[in-house]
Order: structure tokens, then sequence, then C-alpha cells
């Protein structure tokens, strides 16, 4: 039997275990609203960065703009090390890194390598499915992939969200992969429409026989180069095409065969320039080209290089594009301080005149002199 003391001893020690299951409970339950506290804060934290990125995503249709910030959320949400945007080129079917973070340059180098037709590689496969793909160690590729998400819209891979390596080694966990997928889908959206707005105003500005900007955006680059060099006291020249004798062209063998020539002279003129210069249809068989930093005296140099290059092409075609050789005449005037658009306009254009009407196949810089001779030549209209 037990004593008096016994029983209350025995009564004790099944209290304190109780009391310490029910301490053990509450600092489970506290653990665990912890937790849950802390997956609501990061939830509305990421709803809130969610919303906020697709005010930006759909604020902007400048790819240079959308692309880092993409990269930027990524790396702030999934703790990325190395990851990278990838945009389809239709023309060629290849592929681009069109942006990246944390990628080494002998990985990009790789990339371009082995993995640039997306007809072959691994990405061959994440575009035929359409859905996201996960690589390892036994994939044996030549750069780090983790994972890769296409770009969809309208039915179609535009590109691809790769992940090539994780922050400290961290793994890509279920969540994570969902973040990743929720990007990639407003990626989609935001890439897709920016490509639309560019090709849209590529489409404004772009002559679409010669590929050439237009009359349009020749005037719109002039005012800004103008500006440039009046605020930097640079040099700036223009010079004015006109091929000869086009009427003739289109005459004798159509207006198909016109359009052809147009087109080719244009790779010609393009070929012959700078990256720097901007080369423009003027109208009709009339180009303009603008040179920033580039004095009057040099810009003749390189119209007499583009006259002849015209010249020699044409006469010894072996491609059996031009049916008889071609010939251009071209004005160059350089802008001073003292003149506005317009005048430095009439200045390469009264060389041209002054070009066709003395002999045409040849170039001539602008004279103060030639302004008579413009009035001379102009009624006769002799083109």
């Amino acid at each position: 039997m037990l004593t008096a003391t016994g029983s209350k001893k025995q009564k004790a020690r099944g209290l304190f275990k109780r009391a310490t299951g029910l301490l053990a409970r509450f600092n489970a339950l506290q653990n665990e609203l912890k937790t849950v506290k802390n997956k609501l804060e990061r939830t509305e934290f990421e709803a809130k960065l969610f919303r906020e990125i697709n005010t930006a995503l759909t604020s902007t249709f400048e790819l240079q703009e959308i692309l880092p910030l993409i990269l930027q959320v990524m790396t702030t949400l999934v703790n990325t090390q190395g990851v990278s945007i990838a945009l389809v080129n239709e023309e060629d079917k290849t592929l681009r890194i069109a942006e990246s973070y944390g990628l080494d340059p002998k990985d990009i180098e790789n990339f371009y390598i082995y993995y640039a037709r997306i007809n072959t590689g691994p990405f061959k496969e994440v575009m035929e499915k359409k859905s996201p793909s996960f690589f390892g160690p036994e994939h044996n590729l030549y750069i780090p992939l983790l994972m890769s998400v296409p770009l969809v819209s309208r039915n179609k891979v535009i590109g691809f969200v790769n992940i090539h390596s994780m922050y400290q080694n961290k793994s890509l966990t279920p969540d994570k992969i969902a973040l990743v997928n929720a990007l990639a889908s407003q990626a989609s959206i935001a890439i897709s429409n920016a490509q639309l707005f560019n090709a849209m105003k590529e489409q404004a500005t772009i002559d679409p026989c010669t590929n050439l900007f237009n009359f349009r955006y020749f005037q719109q680059k002039l005012d800004e180069e103008i500006n440039k060099a009046a605020a930097n006291g640079t040099a700036l020249s223009l010079i004015i095409l006109d091929i000869d004798f086009f009427k003739k062209v289109n005459d004798t063998y159509g207006h198909l065969y016109g359009d052809q020539v147009l087109h080719e002279i244009s790779k010609i003129l393009k070929s012959n320039v700078r990256s720097e210069d901007t080369v423009c249809r003027y109208g009709g068989e009339e180009f303009a080209i603008i040179f920033p930093n580039c004095t009057q005296k040099i810009a003749e140099r390189i119209a007499e290089r583009i006259r002849a290059k015209i010249e020699e092409t044409t006469a010894n075609d072996r491609r059996g594009i031009f049916k008889s050789p071609v010939t251009v005449s071209i004005g160059v005037a350089e802008y001073t301080p003292d003149i506005n658009k317009t005048m430095l306009i009439h200045r390469a254009d009264c060389s041209l005149y002054y070009a066709k009407n003395t002999g045409r196949n040849r170039v001539c810089g602008y004279d103060a002199n030639l302004e008579t001779e413009y009035e001379k030549y102009l009624p006769k209209n002799n083109y």
C-alpha cells in the first residue's frame, strides 16, 4: 500500500510529466506558428514584389530595361548565382544570350560554340516540350545548367530563362521552382510585348524595299546629330547620293529590277560605312548618309570610295544581278554652327546637283561658289 507521502510524490511526478508534455507541445506550436508567420510574411512579400514587378514590366517596352529587372528579381527571390535569358532569332533559328548575371565568360563562349543553334542541344528538348526541364551532371553539358524554362508567347517559344547555379550551392526547392515558373510567365508577356512594339517601331522607320532607314527617320536622326555636334563642337557631314539615269533603268528593265538595284546598292552603302553612320533612303533613287565626327574632307574620301565600289561591283558582277553597270553622283556638305538642318541639306543637295550636271558618276563637295551653279542648273531638273 502506498503511504500518503508516496501517493503525493506519484501525483507530483504525473503532474510534472503532463506539464512537461504540455510545454513541449506549446513550444512546438509556437515554432509552427513562427514558421507559418514567416511563410505568410514571405508570401506577402513575394506577392507585393510580384505586383511591383508586373507594374515595372508593363511600364516599358524597352528590352534593355526589362531583361535586367527580370534577372535582378530572380536573384533576389530564388537566390540564383548564375542566371541568363536567351532569346530566339527567328530569321536564322539561333539563340543569343540577351542578358546574364554571374556567368563565367568561358561558359558564355561555350554556349555560342555548342548551343547557339536551337535545333540541337538541351534547348531543343525544352522548346519541343514547351515546359521546364532540369539538368544535372549526367547530361554532360558544356555549360553549367540546372533548369531551363521556355518563354512562351502565343504558343511559340521566344526564349529561355536559364538557372545555371544557385547561391552557396543551395538547392532548387519546389517553392523556388514555382517562383521561377511564375517569373518566366511574366517575363514572356513583357518580352513579347517589347518585341512587338520594337517591330512596329522598326516598320515605321524602315524602308521595306532597301531595309534602310526611311526619310522620316533621316529627319529625326539628322536633328539629333546636329544637336550633338552643336553641343560638343564636333564635326558632322552629310552626303546625298543619286543613282544616275535611274529612270532609264526602270523603263528598260522594269520596276521590279529597279527595286532590286535599289536593294543591292543599299547593301553596298551599308557595308562601306562605320557602325555609327546612318544610311537612309532619302526618296526615289536618292540615298542620304549622316557621318557624325567626320569633316567634309574625310566624307568626300568616303563618298569617292562608295562611288568607285558601286561602279566596280556593278560593272564586274559575277553573280548576274546587275544587267548593266550602275553609277552614282554624290554631293557632300559639312555642318557649321551658323546653319540649320535645312541649310545643311540644301548644301549637300546643291553639291549633288553640280555633280550631276557636270558629268555624273562623280563626287562633289560643297563650296559657296556652287550656289550660283545650283540656281543655274535647278530649272533643268535634268535627272
